[in-house]
């Protein structure tokens, strides 16, 4: 009868410490999921930045090629004006 008993107490400490072990498991997974949701939105914003970046190197480029055909221009106007 003792026996039956201890058999009994060792088996529902078994499923206890089992359900904890799942119950962390669970956590885990959960914590890890959510882990690489975070990365993949950080990585996903880092190109998306990269691309912003050559962008604006480009904007800048052709501003640049811009204002130096304008002053050209506006060199051309001063010499037709004063001939």
């Amino acid at each position: 009868m003792a026996t039956t008993e201890a058999f009994e107490r060792e088996t529902k400490r078994a499923r206890k410490e089992e359900h904890g072990r799942n119950k962390f498991r669970g956590a885990l997974w959960g914590s890890n999921s959510e882990l690489k949701l975070q990365r993949d939105k950080r990585d996903q914003s880092r190109v998306e930045g990269m691309i912003l970046k050559d962008k604006l190197k480009a904007y800048l480029r052709s501003k640049r090629n811009l204002s130096q055909q304008l002053s050209e221009i506006e060199g051309n106007m001063w010499a037709i004006i004063d001939e």
